[in-house]
C-alpha cells in the first residue's frame, strides 16, 4: 500500500510543477547574439546571411512571409529565450533594413526581418546551424535575396540572353557526377562530370540573367556528400539541395553511355505520375532535338533516384552519348556547351510561361 501511495505521491507533485507558470522541462536554448553579412553566389547575385547563434541547438523554428506585410518575413524558434544581448539590430540597409526579437509566451521567440523589397516564396530559406570549422556554435540561419533585382549586376559572359521572365522562380540544377566520379569517359578521354559542369555553369547565368534564384548542387569538381561516398547518399545529397530551397524545379544534366560507340541521340527523363514532370521533360527534349538536330530519343519514364526523392518536378536530360566520337566532340566543344544550355534554358521557360 505504501509503494502505491508514494507513487501517487510522486505523479501528483510533477502534476503541481507543470502547472506552475514558467517551468518547463525543454532544453531551452539561449540566443547568444546576432550577426549577418552581405554575399555572392557563383553567379554574382547577393544576398543578406543572417545568423541567430544560440547556446544549444534549436529544435524547432519556421519562417513565413507576413500576410500584411509582404516586406516582413517573421520567423518563430521554440524553447528559446533572450540573453543580454539587444532586441533590435540594423542590418545592411540594402537587401535587410533590420530584425527585432521578442520573447512570447510558451517558451519561444519570434523575430520581425525587414526587407528593402516584397519577400516572395523563393526570396528566402531558413535553417539550422551546426557547429564545424565555420560556425563554432548552434543556432539558425536566414538567407534573403532578391534575384531579379539583382540582375543588372550579373556579369556579360555571352550567356544573357532573353528566354522569358523567370522572376520569382527558384531553379535547382545539378551537374552530373563530380570529384572522385568521373562519370562515363569518351574515347578521347574527356569525361562526363566535366561536360555536365560546363553546361550547367552556362545554363545557370541564362537563367539567372532571365530573373530566376539558381541554385547548384556543385559549383566544381567536387563530390556534394564526400569523396568515394555510397550511391544513395550522394544522389540524396544532391535531392537535399533542391528540397532544402523549396525549388520550383530541379534538373539534374548527364552525358548517355553505351558499349558501342554507335549509340548516339537526345534524351530526357522524368518520373512516371508526375504531370509536370513530364510536361518539363517534353518541354526540354524539344528544344535539346531542334537546337543539336541530334537523335531524337524521346521524353521517357525512369525510376532514376534524383527524380524519385525531389519534392519538386525534377527531370535528367541525358544531353547526348559521350562514348560516341561525334557526340563526344560537342560535348567538350564551349559553343556546343553553350548551345546545349541554351536549348534547356529555352525548354524550362516554355515550361513555366506556357
Amino acid at each position: 500500500m505504501s509503494f502505491l501511495l508514494k507513487k501517487l505521491f510522486i505523479f501528483s507533485l510533477m502534476v503541481m510543477l507543470l502547472a506552475v507558470p514558467g517551468i518547463s522541462f525543454a532544453k531551452t536554448a539561449t540566443i547568444k547574439n546576432v550577426s549577418y553579412t552581405v554575399e555572392s553566389t557563383e553567379h554574382g547575385v547577393q544576398y543578406l546571411h543572417v545568423e541567430i547563434a544560440t547556446n544549444r541547438p534549436v529544435e524547432e523554428f519556421s519562417a513565413n512571409i507576413n500576410p500584411n506585410n509582404p516586406s516582413q518575413l517573421i520567423f518563430r524558434m521554440k524553447d528559446a529565450r533572450i540573453s543580454s544581448i539587444p532586441r533590435q539590430e540594423n542590418l545592411d540597409g540594402e537587401i535587410g533594413r533590420k530584425i527585432f526579437l521578442q520573447e512570447m509566451d510558451n517558451d519561444y521567440i519570434q523575430g520581425k526581418l525587414y526587407t528593402k523589397g516584397e519577400l516572395i516564396k523563393s526570396s528566402y530559406r531558413i535553417y539550422a546551424l551546426e557547429k564545424d570549422d565555420t560556425h563554432k556554435t548552434d543556432g539558425i540561419a536566414i538567407d534573403i535575396t532578391f534575384a531579379g533585382a539583382a540582375l543588372k549586376k550579373v556579369k556579360d559572359n555571352g550567356n544573357n540572353i532573353d528566354i522569358g521572365d523567370l522572376s520569382g522562380k527558384t531553379i535547382t540544377i545539378d551537374p552530373g557526377h563530380g570529384g572522385s566520379d568521373t562519370g562515363a569517359i569518351g574515347p578521347s578521354g574527356y569525361t562526363e562530370k566535366e561536360a555536365t559542369l560546363a553546361i550547367s555553369q552556362n545554363l545557370a547565368d541564362i537563367l539567372t540573367w532571365n530573373g530566376a534564384n539558381v541554385v547548384m548542387t556543385r559549383t566544381g569538381d567536387t563530390d556534394v556528400y564526400g569523396p568515394n561516398a555510397s550511391a544513395a547518399n550522394e544522389l540524396q545529397a544532391r535531392v537535399n539541395v533542391g528540397n532544402n530551397v523549396n525549388s520550383d524545379i530541379f534538373v539534374s544534366i548527364h552525358c548517355n553511355a553505351f558499349s558501342s560507340s554507335a549509340a548516339n541521340g537526345t534524351e530526357t527523363f522524368y518520373y512516371a505520375g508526375s504531370y509536370n514532370g513530364r510536361r518539363l521533360a517534353a518541354a526540354i527534349q524539344n528544344e535539346m532535338v531542334n537546337t543539336s538536330k541530334l537523335r531524337d530519343r524521346g521524353a521517357s519514364t525512369a525510376n532514376f533516384y534524383v527524380l524519385k526523392r525531389s519534392a519538386m518536378p525534377a527531370v535528367l536530360v541525358e544531353t547526348a552519348f559521350i562514348t560516341n566520337y561525334n557526340e563526344e566532340a560537342m560535348l567538350s566543344d564551349p559553343q556546343w556547351q553553350k548551345q546545349f544550355a541554351e536549348a534547356i534554358a529555352r525548354g524550362i521557360s516554355e515550361y513555366f510561361n506556357s
